[in-house]
């Protein structure tokens, strides 16, 4: 720590810690991964995301069947063809068009929008509109960039990444022949949006949008957003916007009516893996008519040259690539209003991620609704979290203004009053995502905490007033958002006794490993007791070098948690180590008198038991295990017999344990009986045409 807490201090702010997680841990949430890079399918688990992706497959056969020359189906094209196969021709050709029409359907784009596609994410979608609607000629085009200024103080707070945008647009107008950077005009703040007038009265011709949502957790507000709409309509032919819809779509937090004119009116760039939630890889590109005019005529007098994998405008003849008139006619570009590509895209794409995107969009509607439905499912997000952390003073939000806060993206900060050192503070948060991960925690004395894998790369952005940033857009159901919450100030206060646990071993305290149990409670027992479990059957499902149940797995994995495996009764035990739970393997005891001998007056504190039936005068203070599916033969008046009513300890089974035996002897049986067939042999026989069943089966006889 950077400025040492006494130990009294310490031990104060541990037991807080270990007090906020006396309740256990939180529920989960339905999915785990809440990073802000490609969004979560939201399957529930690796069963669900392998039916799905059987789903995905049947789909995927069911609608791009193989015909003959006559139209007739002889088939079905698979994953693994997509997969290999050629990204032109029938089926890719198809399966492009097709996720061209979903993404333009779902998120209600213009009838008459222009969407190029291409290779890349988000900054390759923001370079193909830098590119093509900037201009180094035109030097009435003035541009305005909704971020600071490169490398100016407030700038460079955010670092690289966040001063890219702008950076990319300075160096072309610094380096291209007749470029102008003086041209360039940059907000005061992350995604500031000034009055049309005053963007009228700078002679702004064209708009990035960039400086929103993604990483710092940012939207526009609807005042902003009416500001750049009403600057657009005093001049449509001339004014252009293009929005960073990376976090946007899906996630507008206005009303209806502004969305549908934000969707009509403006450019906007997003990769797949975001906003569409498909595969990552690829981005769109939507432009207004007058936007795809502004390039066509900027292609009469390019400024740049374009890398061939980012041109959305192509040779009208492709035997001049110099002299031929150059057009987006041709380009790697769907005219929604002839639902058709009127070119192809440039480079190689996937078939089968494009036909994995088309899916994902329609999974998510049937699983969600419209788009309309998913703005309002983000919109309710968002207050979610807002509600939530007024109510929690342990959290602040990064973004002050409420309005302002993104309905895809969340920014949370911890404001612990315990915990004044800034190194002390990084260190426990970066503690807790180990927590909120599958990593999990090892305290001082040895105990390891598994991490509950609940939340997955929530890492906060670099220069952004934050320490945890997670996607909490419509996708997600209210429930996931608030299980996020709860299970982030959770692992919080795990790592926070972890840390301060670290100081205070440093400052000469010890620590028993028993005292960090998983839960995050101290030991809820009496230290100076030694506490007797009975095991009342056979624990060993193999047998020992004697022929006898092998016991050995069961007293090694007893000892490895810190408890006593004794061989035999209790009364045999002549002393017993307090602080300790103590388990005495009986297996032998089977009838009624001999149990009621052994527990009739609470010898033992609790009994696990298999097939045997415990009497009812036998007595376990605190509980018993059946290893099974039932508790039938539980008949102690302990818990109130074997259907546990009555009775003042707990009663429970192992209904997963039973199962999984049942089916490791099932298992067992069928390869004690599998037949000894040349396998090989025989496979080689049919490929060669020289086997038939109803004469040379004989040739095999299992054995």
């Amino acid at each position: 720590m950077g400025t040492k807490m006494k130990l009294e201090k310490l031990e104060i702010a541990r037991q807080h810690a270990i007090k906020q997680t006396a309740n256990g841990i939180p529920a989960r949430p339905q999915n785990q991964f809440f990073g802000v890079g490609p969004i979560t399918d939201m399957t529930v688990d690796e069963v669900d995301a392998r039916t799905l992706r059987r789903d995905f497959e049947l789909w995927l056969e069911e609608n791009y069947p193989k015909q003959d020359d006559e139209g007739t189906i002889i088939g079905n094209f698979t994953a693994a063809e997509l997969a290999r196969g050629m990204h032109r021709g029938y089926p890719a050709d198809k399966v492009l068009l097709d996720m061209m029409n979903e993404i333009h359907r779902y998120f209600e784009f213009p009838e008459n929008a222009k969407i190029a596609v291409g290779l890349g994410g988000g900054h390759s979608g923001f370079t193909v509109a830098a590119l093509h609607l900037v201009s180094a000629n035109k030097h009435n085009q003035r541009i305005f960039v909704d971020t600071p200024k490169p490398e100016s103080e407030i700038a460079k707070k955010s670092g690289f990444f966040r001063q890219s945008w702008g950076a990319q647009l300075t160096e072309m107008l610094k380096y291209s022949k007749n470029g102008v950077v003086d041209r360039l005009h940059f907000a005061d703040d992350e995604g500031n949006i000034p009055s049309a007038i005053t963007l009228k009265d700078m002679g702004i011709k064209l708009f990035f949008g960039v400086g929103h949502e993604t990483t710092g957790a940012t939207t526009y507000t609807q005042e902003e957003i009416e500001n750049l709409l009403s600057w657009i309509d005093m001049n449509p032919a001339e004014h252009h916007a293009v929005i960073d819809a990376t976090s946007m779509l899906g996630a507008m937090p206005w009303d209806i009516a502004i969305v549908e004119q934000v969707m009509r009116k403006c450019c906007m760039f997003t990769p797949f893996q975001k906003a569409v939630g498909g595969v990552s890889g690829y981005f769109i590109f939507a432009m207004t008519d007058t936007a795809n005019d502004l390039i066509n005529d900027n292609m009469k007098d390019p400024s740049w040259a374009i890398p061939r994998q980012l041109k959305i405008a192509v040779p009208a003849d492709p035997k001049m690539p110099f002299t031929s008139e150059i057009t987006t006619h041709l380009g790697p570009i769907y005219d929604a209003a002839q639902k058709a590509m009127v070119g192809g895209i440039i480079n190689t794409f996937s078939t089968l991620a494009f036909a994995e995107t088309t899916f994902a969009i329609l999974h998510n509607e049937k699983n969600i609704g419209n788009i309309n439905t998913l703005n309002s499912r983000a919109i309710a997000n968002r207050q979610l979290v807002s509600d939530w952390v007024d109510a929690n003073p342990l959290f602040d939000l990064g973004v002050k203004n409420p309005k302002a806060r993104g309905a895809a993206v969340t920014l949370l900060k911890v404001v612990d009053e315990d915990i004044a050192d800034l190194d002390t503070h990084v260190q426990i948060i970066a503690e807790s995502k180990k927590m909120l991960g599958y990593e999990g925690l090892t305290f001082p004395g040895g105990m390891h905490e598994k991490g509950l894998d609940v939340a997955r790369y929530v890492n906060a952005f670099p220069g952004t007033d934050g320490d945890y940033r997670a996607w909490i857009g419509g996708i997600r159901p209210g429930t996931d958002i608030t299980a996020l919450l709860e299970n982030i100030e959770y692992c919080y206060h795990r790592a926070k006794k972890l840390v301060i646990e670290q100081e205070m071993e440093l400052q000469g305290k010890t620590f028993d490993a028993s005292l960090s149990v998983a839960t995050g409670e101290e030991r809820q027992d009496d230290e100076d007791r030694a506490y007797k479990i009975l095991i009342a059957d056979l624990v060993g499902m193999k047998p020992d070098e004697g022929g006898k149940p092998d016991y050995s797995e069961v007293k090694s994995h007893i000892e490895s948690k810190g408890g006593v495996f004794h061989s035999g009764s209790q009364r045999d035990a002549t002393s017993l180590e307090e602080g300790k739970i103590h388990f005495f393997y009986e297996p032998a005891l089977s009838k009624h008198d001999e149990l009621l001998s052994a527990s009739d007056e609470g010898q033992y504190d609790g009994v696990i038991a298999a097939a045997t039936f415990l009497p009812a005068g036998s007595k376990f203070e605190f509980g018993g295990v059946r290893m099974g599916a039932g508790t039938g033969n539980m008949g102690s008046d302990s818990w109130g017999g074997g259907n546990g009513q009555g009775g003042s300890a707990p009663l429970m089974n192992t209904p997963s344990f039973n199962s999984r035996a049942t089916a490791q002897m099932a298992i067992k049986a069928l390869l004690k009986v599998l037949p000894d067939l040349s396998v090989d042999e025989m496979h080689q026989r049919v490929c060669e045409g020289n086997f038939d069943t109803g004469k040379n089966l004989v040739e095999y006889p299992t054995t």
